[in-house]
């Protein structure tokens, strides 16, 4: 297993707590990501694409999505999600 597959599995083992849902965009609401060692986290902005994140943070999208189980669709975020990007 990669560091990123037990860092992300580390992530999904974390249960969505309404009480977490802070961040209001469009009228949906996404949990806010609590800190984890290695890890920055993003506040994904409108335009954001995991590519051009991936090219940003010099990383893959593959490692972005190994880290964000939260993410099912690699052609899909949303502004005002949260995500890991690795460090």
């Amino acid at each position: 297993m990669s560091e990123f597959e037990n860092k992300a599995a580390e992530i999904s083992e974390n249960e969505v707590n309404m009480d977490e849902m802070d961040e209001v965009s469009g009228g949906a609401r996404y949990k806010k990501l609590p800190a984890k060692e290695g890890f920055s986290v993003y506040h994904i902005l409108p335009g954001d694409t995991l590519y051009a994140l991936a090219k940003r943070f010099h990383t893959t999208i593959d490692a972005l999505m190994a880290c964000n189980p939260q993410i099912t669709n690699r052609n899909l975020i949303r502004a005002g999600q949260y995500m890991y990007i690795p460090r």
